[in-house]
Formats: C-alpha cells, sequence, structure tokens
C-alpha cells in the first residue's frame, strides 16, 4: 500500500516538481496550494504532511497548529529558506518532525519522509496498545450467558471483516455503541480511529458541519475550517446514533456520502474522498419511520445492508446475573464482594426499561452505598424492592385454582391481556393500570404476542 503524503506549497514550479519526485519515489500525492486547501483534503489516511512555513493566507505554523489540533500523531515535515532554521527549530517544538532547506535536495527530503512515517506508525501503535491497556478492548467487556446475547456476538465476528453498512437497533441502554465499538476493533480498520456521533445530541442546523466540516466563513460564526466527523474517521469507523432523528435534508446528502465515497464541507467548492465504514444505530422502528415519510427509503435500503437486533436485557435474564458481576468487579477491582442470592432474585423481577445502563447505574449505586464486602437486599432501590413485593402478593393470592397438569404461560398471559383488553373496550392505559404493569411493558407484551 502506498503511502500518503499531502504536499502545501504555494509556488506552482517548486510544487509541481516535488509532486513529480514524491510520485516517482512511490507516494500517492495530494498536492494544494495554500494552508486552507491543505487543512480542508487532511484526512486520517494521510501519512505525512510536507508544508511551506511562508505562505500567504495561513502560514504554515498555523497549519501545523491546526494539524496537531485534528491529529496529535500527524507526522509534520517543513520548508524553510536557506540560512532560515529559527522558524524551522520553533516549528519542530511545536511538534513538526524535521525541517528541509530549499533549495530542496530531493533525496534528503524522500530520507526525512520516510523516517516521519515510521515515527507516525510507532506512536499510533503505542497509542493503540495504550488505549487497549485502558479499557482491556471493548470486546472483552461485552459479557453474555444468554444465547440471544451470544447470537449478536457471532454475528458481530461474521461481518467485522467486510465493509458493509451494518444497522443496529435495539432500545436505549442496551450496548449499540459498544457492539459498533466491538466491530471496528474485530476489523481490518482497528487501528484508524473509531468517532461516534449521537445524532439526537446535536441540533439539526449544526448536525452538517459537525458531521461534513465547514470552511472558514462558510456562516456567521465559522472562524476557521473544521475538518468533520466523516474526515475524522477517514480510514475507521464512523458510529451514527439515532439516526432516525437526522433531518430529511441532512438524509439526502447521507446518502450521496455512502454512495459516492466522498463529502464536501457547508462552503467547500469540491467534494473530499472518505474512506469511512459506516455503523447507524436507532431505537426507533424505521419501517414505520419510511411508511409515514419521516426517513428516506433509499437511505434506510441504504443502511440496512446487514441489520443487527440487540435484544432488551428483559429478554436475556440470563444476563442479569453476569453483568452485575461484571459491574461490580469494574467498580472496584482490586476488592472481593459477593451478592447475596436474594438480590439476584430483586433483579430478575425488574422490567428494565433502562435495559444494560439502569443496570449499571445501580450496580454502582449498590458498591457505593453497601456496608462492608457484601451486597444485600436492603442495598437494593426501594421501588425494585417494592416492585418484587408487589408481584409476590400478587402471585400468592390467585383468584383461581391451578391445574395439576402445568400450563402454557405464554398462551395464558395472552388469553388474559385479550380478556382485560375485552373488558375495558380495548383501552391501553385503564389495561395497564388493571394488570398493576406500566403501559410500555403492556405495549411490548402486545407487540411480542402479535396483538398489537
Amino acid at each position: 500500500m502506498k503511502a500518503k503524503a499531502l504536499l502545501i506549497e504555494d509556488d506552482n514550479s517548486l510544487r509541481e516538481v516535488l509532486e513529480f519526485h514524491l510520485v516517482d519515489a512511490g507516494y500517492e500525492v495530494v498536492a494544494v496550494a495554500s494552508g486552507e486547501e491543505g487543512l480542508g483534503v487532511y484526512g486520517d489516511s494521510i501519512d505525512v504532511v510536507i508544508t511551506d512555513l511562508r505562505m500567504p493566507g495561513l502560514s504554515g505554523m498555523e497549519v501545523l497548529s491546526r494539524l496537531k489540533q485534528l491529529d496529535p500523531h500527524v507526522a509534520v515535515v517543513v520548508f524553510t529558506a536557506y540560512g532560515n532554521t529559527e522558524r524551522a527549530v520553533e516549528a519542530m517544538r511545536r511538534g513538526a518532525f524535521h525541517y528541509v532547506e530549499k533549495p530542496v535536495n530531493t533525496l534528503a527530503l524522500l530520507a526525512i519522509l520516510d523516517k516521519a512515517i515510521e515515527h507516525r506508525r510507532l506512536r499510533r501503535q503505542h497509542s493503540a496498545l495504550e488505549r487497549m491497556v485502558r479499557r482491556s478492548a471493548s470486546v472483552a467487556t461485552i459479557v453474555s450467558a444468554s444465547p440471544a446475547m451470544n447470537r449478536v456476538l457471532w454475528l458481530v465476528d461474521k461481518v467485522a471483516s467486510s465493509d458493509a453498512t451494518i444497522l443496529l437497533r435495539g432500545e436505549s441502554g442496551t450496548g449499540k455503541e459498544l457492539i459498533a465499538r466491538a466491530i471496528h476493533e474485530r476489523s481490518g480498520r482497528r487501528d484508524r480511529t473509531f468517532v461516534a456521533v449521537n445524532c439526537a445530541a446535536i441540533p439539526a442546523d449544526l448536525l452538517e458541519s459537525v458531521l461534513f466540516g465547514h470552511e472558514r466563513g462558510a456562516f456567521t460564526g465559522a472562524h476557521q475550517a473544521t475538518p468533520g466527523k466523516f474526515r475524522q474517521a477517514d480510514g475507521g469507523t464512523l458510529l451514527l446514533d439515532e439516526i432516525a432523528e437526522m433531518s430529511p435534508e441532512l438524509q439526502s446528502k447521507l446518502l450521496r456520502v455512502l454512495q459516492e465515497g466522498e463529502v464536501e464541507a457547508v462552503g467547500a467548492s469540491r467534494p473530499v474522498p472518505v474512506d469511512v465504514r459506516v455503523v447507524a444505530a436507532t431505537h426507533q422502528d424505521l419501517e414505520a419511520e419510511v411508511a409515514i415519510g419521516r426517513f428516506r427509503q433509499d437511505l434506510y435500503y441504504r443502511l440496512n445492508v446487514i441489520p443487527i437486533e440487540i435484544p432488551a436485557l428483559r429478554d436475556r435474564p440470563e444476563d442479569i446475573p453476569v453483568l452485575v458481576r461484571h459491574f461490580m468487579r469494574r467498580a472496584e477491582p482490586d476488592r472481593t464482594v459477593t451478592v447475596e442470592r436474594e438480590v439476584d432474585e430483586l433483579l430478575l423481577r425488574h422490567v428494565w426499561p433502562g435495559n444494560v445502563r439502569e443496570l449499571q447505574n445501580i450496580v454502582e449505586r449498590m458498591m457505593v452505598l453497601r456496608d462492608g464486602d457484601v451486597i444485600r437486599a436492603t442495598d437494593v432501590p426501594p421501588a425494585i424492592r417494592h416492585e418484587a413485593g408487589a408481584s409476590a402478593h400478587v402471585a400468592g393470592d390467585l383468584p383461581f385454582e391451578l391445574p395439576e397438569d402445568g400450563l402454557d404461560l405464554e398462551s395464558f398471559e395472552r388469553t388474559l391481556i385479550l380478556a382485560v383488553l375485552a373488558k375495558l373496550d380495548g383501552n391501553k392505559s385503564a389495561a395497564a393500570r388493571y394488570l398493576n404493569i406500566p403501559r410500555h411493558v403492556l405495549l411490548y407484551r402486545l407487540q411480542k404476542y402479535g396483538l398489537a
């Protein structure tokens, strides 16, 4: 694979000569005439930047500072006039790898570029190893004992090596970003950047700039050019979480990026190619959003190449005790804390509308409030204890005799729900109150039994 160099030089003749020599030496070259242009095309796939220090507009020193903000590991080699090494040394103090005096000695430049690229590779490798040590790699933190979740992890293994777009579906708190990171870390892009964007957390009028970047002066307040998340993730993986929150206008621009493999910053005159693996995620019913016209059908098909459904925590109760102990170890890795059996029983009876995120918060709370090295039933939040107590009371006071030869629980529950709805003229809110369950739990049961 050819190394990719970004050459920034305002002297047209010198730029053309240097581009010729670099290509002849085996480099892939992006040559531009100004610092503004250089920042506009810079992405994670660039291996080394070569820039003049004295240029109209943005100086080479300003370009260096901006590049260091975008990528701390960027390898920059600067040109300086003969005998004017003071500014070149200052550039090295600010993070440049080396400098070359003009007139440029091509052989000396090529030798410096080889060392700069190797230095960048080693720095990125070191940082990647540090990240792996710090978080033990997110793949290792996905713990599961349930067949439903193990099927998801099997599918992650199958699709990670491809570049196909993936659509993660599941309720809030089920771990969609964790799954996206696992896909990235098991892929050939693992040494590149993983970038996550929550589309629901960014105002609609700013999301285009956040994703695709903008040029200086593109709009009021745009005092400097920014590359955008797509270019930050160049060569790596971009997670677009809560994709259904994206406006229809932005959906059409995203579709073009996915189809053409290039992004056009706000205020830019031409698009820039990017190599990004996109993982989209949502907790909404995209088919329903398409049906009512809030989500583009062509974008839906483009995103839904490989769909992965992440089950809710209530549908994989086998994972609850395992996750409890996992979060306990994360909270206090150097201390052994045990759990009373009644704690597991209380947590297994809970519906978990907040899924794994809710469970993690509750475990952290119990770890902080416990006495000694044992988590007891009294450490479980009162709402969950009272919820379990109410369920036990109802179970011990059945208004009918249980059959001796057993019964089909799902069939019984389905029949009971239908009977209650019939009694209350189909009023779901009244039915939920009658059954002493939250309305969202009733809606889930209706969907589960095909009664929605």
